[in-house]
């Protein structure tokens, strides 16, 4: 599985979400694209490098596997 690049990977903030059109959102970290969630007659996930695919019924479920994929790739929260 690929990771984040070191930019995205350094970048603490939440996923934000981008309207592309009514069926598209892209999502980002900071200036870096990572994904798309794509309606047709699913909402299809997909890693800007094919990575990680997902179909499911809600825009919701979509985006939580896209942002949940995110957090495991930055790893646990580190300790203080």
């Amino acid at each position: 599985m690929t990771s984040l690049p070191n930019t995205v990977h350094a970048d603490t903030g939440a996923v934000r979400w981008v309207a592309l059109d009514a069926r598209t959102w892209e999502a980002r970290r900071g200036s870096v694209v990572i994904g798309t969630v794509v309606f047709g007659s699913r909402y299809v996930v997909h890693l800007v490098d094919d990575d990680l695919t997902g179909f499911h019924t809600s825009l919701e479920s979509a985006k939580a596997q896209l942002e949940a994929w995110v957090r495991w790739q930055a790893g646990p929260p580190s300790e203080v």
